[in-house]
C-alpha cells in the first residue's frame, strides 16, 4: 500500500463518492436523513458517521 492510499479518510471517501454521483451535500444528506452540517462534518473529518450510518453510506 502506498502513502497516498493510507491517507484516505472516511471523510475523503464520502466526499469522493458524493461528487462521483454528482450530488450536493444537501442532496446526499437528505437521502441519508441527516443534516447538511452533519455530512459536512464527516467530509471534513470533524467526526465520523456511526456504524449504522456507515453502512447506509456504503463506503466499501
Amino acid at each position: 500500500m502506498n502513502q497516498e492510499q493510507t491517507n484516505i479518510t472516511t471523510g475523503k471517501q464520502i466526499r469522493h463518492l458524493r461528487t462521483q454521483l454528482g450530488m450536493t451535500q444537501e442532496e446526499l444528506a437528505g437521502e441519508l436523513n441527516v443534516t447538511r452540517q452533519a455530512l459536512s462534518n464527516w467530509e471534513r473529518d470533524v467526526n465520523e458517521p456511526d456504524l449504522n450510518m456507515s453502512r447506509n453510506v456504503n463506503l466499501n
